[in-house]
């Protein structure tokens, strides 16, 4: 890695920098700082502990007075992670600044600055932020894994350092290469620890919809077949947590496809939870709003739903509806599965309404999708029929079924290439 150096004006106050020479002491102390944050930080897949201590011992070996750790986000835009003072303190509002144009520099040229004596430095001169801050040396490297920046690792004091510029600038950059394979491992961990944590969370919703179905044998067997796929994907992340500094990349993309695959499994065999006509429905005066409004707010996270667009409308004239709040949200994700599974960037439209004259309350459930056959339509609510190769046809007759049982009727309105709807009718009295 090359050293974009400025020039540096040094004092008497520094024999160190000056003379060139190394302390044998401070060299085996630095490599052996080295190699204890290479152990330290390959042994945890915590994000907020790897980021706090790599910021420590970046300080550490620097000899700084503060350090700053940044990430890019989505957009490759650079986000203050973690502020670290010496003492290891977090740094207040008001001293948590830095040289941004060092820190930009680095981040888009890849390449590490070293700033020394940067008062009496021309080309630092035109660094506002260093020179309001009295800055006198800057150290920044990039953080790179596979030619991929996810950030940047920066320290700084309000003094010029008595450490030998060369030899600290070497040992900076290995912390750096190895902070940057640490933080990209933690990143991925908790990429999987919010998607298990998802999965538990579909989980707990999938066993409140079983309920709705009877004890036999077909839901048996899809309960069953849950278990074991939650079971793979929890087996999956519990080996990636114990050995993810052991792991390539490539290893640890194979456990992720793999983990994607039971996901998909999953969401397939969910649909059929509730394949028994026999529904008992307990009808409970609620919000029938809050309830639709939970259910959308469940499934836009999932993964299956997010490249679609979404467009909802609630009437907050709508009064105290019985209903069955389980069998209600039910109903909702049978008819956005079938949207996004008709067209993954599908767009839905999801409304209550409100008829006085009626004294009913409707759900519309919209989508832009490659819309309904003709021949399916004819038997939509009455047999179990399905255009997916993994589809069983209970769906539609369980929401008709849903719906029967709380006084109401659903209707299904498409024309092909355009799109389909549904509309439900739900007494207000019940």
């Amino acid at each position: 890695m090359q050293i974009q150096e400025f020039n540096v004006a040094r004092q008497n106050t520094t024999p160190d920098l000056a003379s060139g020479v190394v302390p044998g002491d401070d060299r085996a102390r630095n490599l052996e700082i080295i190699l204890d944050v290479s152990k330290t930080i390959s042994h945890s897949l915590i994000l907020e502990e790897v980021l706090r201590l790599v910021l420590d011992h970046a300080i550490r070996v620097a000899r700084a007075e503060r350090g700053f750790l940044l990430l890019a986000d989505d957009h490759k835009a650079l986000q203050c992670a973690l502020t670290r003072d010496a003492t290891g303190r977090a740094l207040e509002t008001e001293d948590a600044l830095y040289s941004r144009t060092v820190v930009e520099d680095v981040f888009a040229s890849g390449e590490s600055i070293c700033v020394e004596n940067a008062q009496l430095d021309d080309f630092y001169d035109r660094r506002a932020s260093g020179r309001s801050l009295e800055l006198q040396t800057i150290l920044c490297s990039p953080l790179t894994v596979r030619d991929e920046k996810i950030g940047v690792l920066y320290v700084d004091s309000r003094h010029i350092q008595a450490v030998h510029r060369d030899e600290i600038i070497h040992l900076f950059e290995i912390l750096a290469g190895q902070a940057a394979t640490a933080i990209k491992n933690a990143q991925l961990y908790e990429q999987l620890r919010k998607a298990f944590a998802e999965l538990e969370s579909l989980n707990e919703r999938l066993i409140n919809f079983e309920r709705l179905a009877t004890k036999g044998e077909i839901a048996a067997e899809v309960s069953h077949e849950l278990n074991n796929l939650l079971g793979v994907v929890a087996f999956q992340v519990t080996l990636f947590r114990r050995g993810a500094g052991r792991f390539t990349r490539k290893e640890m993309e194979e456990r992720l496809d793999q983990m994607s695959e039971a996901v998909k499994k999953i969401a397939v065999f969910s649909t059929g939870l509730a394949e028994s006509a026999h529904l008992t429905t307990k009808k409970v005066p609620g919000n029938f709003n809050e309830c639709i409004r939970e259910a959308v707010h469940f499934l836009k996270p999932l993964r299956k739903f997010r490249m679609a667009s979404w467009m909802t409308e609630f009437d907050d004239r709508i009064p105290v509806v019985s209903f069955d709040h389980q069998q209600m949200q039910q109903i909702v994700l049978n008819l956005l599965n079938n949207a996004v599974e008709a067209r993954p960037q599908v767009q839905i439209g999801v409304r209550t309404s409100f008829d006085q004259e009626r004294n009913v309350v409707l759900l519309t459930v919209r989508d832009d999708g490659p819309g309904i056959e003709p021949e399916v339509m004819e038997k939509l609510f009455k047999e179990k029929v399905t255009t997916k190769p993994t589809g069983h046809g209970y769906g539609l007759p369980i929401c008709r079924k849903i719906v029967e049982n709380l006084g109401g009727t659903i209707q299904a309105a498409s024309e092909q290439g355009r799109g389909a709807e549904f509309r439900i009718d739900i007494p207000i009295d019940g």
